[in-house]
């Protein structure tokens, strides 16, 4: 409960900051005709040497489970279903030896949600931080303006003191089309962060989004949170990606705390900016 209380009072820093922008997408197809896994980002999307880490789905089920502060997952999971929340998919991407790249940005990720209706996506975007991992005890929100991608878009950094590494900060750009609502979030120590290939790579995104719905992709093998081990370990500029995108340099392994996201099966190509 506490979780997205804090949701609803923080989220009202973005609610201003969201432009409409773009042509409508239809809503009315069946739930599983979207193939959420195939508008993720691929590594050749990225900038050379980031790799795929980890692709997963998950069910609310899965994505309580992983949702800070991690007390009451049960109740996660009831708000997630009030709140039209069906499933969400996401890959991660960082280097193989982040240590030796503590100048960039450590992991970046890709997420993909769908909603019961445009409006409950809407109402994500604008109010839950686009259903991604933010503690909501401590960020220090930013937020920037974004045009140009999908219905509506929103752009924001978060902040968050990370004991041993000074600041960790995301970078998110968040975009909806029709009743899925899409999110590239970069996660850095302060000072990485470049909103610029933020956008880049959200463009990027929404190519593959647009080519997944017009059923220009090869349909995608689905791989369900609940069928591998709980991804629970933290993201770390000085280990390998964690399965849930986190923006917490932290080595616990306690759930992500900053935004990141969903995620699905694994995959790995080459990279390119």
């Amino acid at each position: 409960m506490y979780f997205r209380a804090s949701f609803l009072v923080l989220g009202a820093v973005l609610l201003c900051s969201a432009c409409k922008s773009g042509p409508s997408y239809a809503t009315n197809k069946s739930d599983d005709s979207y193939d959420l896994q195939a508008m993720a980002l691929a590594e050749e999307d990225l900038p050379a040497g980031y790799l795929q880490q980890d692709a997963r789905i998950f069910n609310n089920q899965d994505w309580a489970a992983v949702m800070p502060p991690g007390d009451d997952p049960q109740g996660v999971q009831s708000k997630l279903d009030a709140e039209g929340r069906i499933s969400g998919a996401a890959a991660i991407f960082s280097w193989d030896n982040p240590s030796e790249h503590l100048g960039r940005p450590y992991q970046i990720a890709a997420q993909s949600t769908l909603y019961t209706n445009a409006s409950d996506a809407s109402k994500a975007l604008q109010q839950y931080f686009c259903d991604l991992l933010i503690d909501p005890t401590n960020p220090q929100i930013t937020d920037f303006k974004v045009t140009g991608l999908g219905e509506e878009a929103v752009g924001f950094m978060s902040t968050t003191p990370v004991q041993g590494f000074g600041n960790s900060v995301d970078v998110a750009v968040c975009f909806r089309t029709g009743r899925i609502l899409h999110a590239v979030v970069q996660s850095g120590l302060e000072g990485t962060q470049d909103v610029a290939l933020d956008v880049r790579l959200a463009q990027k995104m929404l190519a593959r989004v647009d080519d997944a719905l017009n059923g220009r992709t090869t349909p995608t093998v689905p791989g369900q949170g609940g069928a591998a081990p709980s991804p629970t370990s933290s993201a770390s500029p000085v280990g390998t990606a964690s399965p849930v995108p986190s923006a917490s340099p932290s080595t616990s392994a306690s759930p992500a705390s900053s935004p990141a996201a969903t995620a699905a099966a694994s995959a790995t190509p080459k990279a390119g900016n």
